[in-house]
């Protein structure tokens, strides 16, 4: 039983630290907090990307899939728009496509 406990609160504490990760990452993407302020206000200092670099398109997909399973869709409204406003394109089977416009 000891060994189940141990994996239980394990696994517990990935997913306290990826939504952590994520939440701290978005903050910071979106404008809604400064680096500093994050450092200072909140416990554990992880994030999905490099704190002083933007992140490349690949996390940005990552964090909106996250919030896709977290049911948190005005996070990824939010997200989508960061990552077309960088040019890249949504691709056609993305879960985050439902938002866009049907094609002409």
């Amino acid at each position: 039983m000891e060994e189940y406990e141990r994996k239980l609160i394990e696994r517990e504490e990935g997913e306290r630290l990826l939504a952590l990760a994520n939440n701290n990452s978005y903050l910071l993407v979106t404008g809604e907090k400064t680096l500093d302020e994050i450092l200072e206000t909140r416990g554990d200092q992880t994030f999905v990307n490099i704190p002083d670099e933007d992140p490349d398109n690949d996390t940005l997909m990552d964090m909106i899939e996250y919030f896709i399973e977290t049911e948190e869709y005005e996070k990824c409204a939010k997200l989508r728009d960061i990552l077309i406003s960088s040019g890249e394109l949504l691709e056609d089977n993305s879960e985050t496509t439902a938002s866009r416009p049907p094609h002409e």
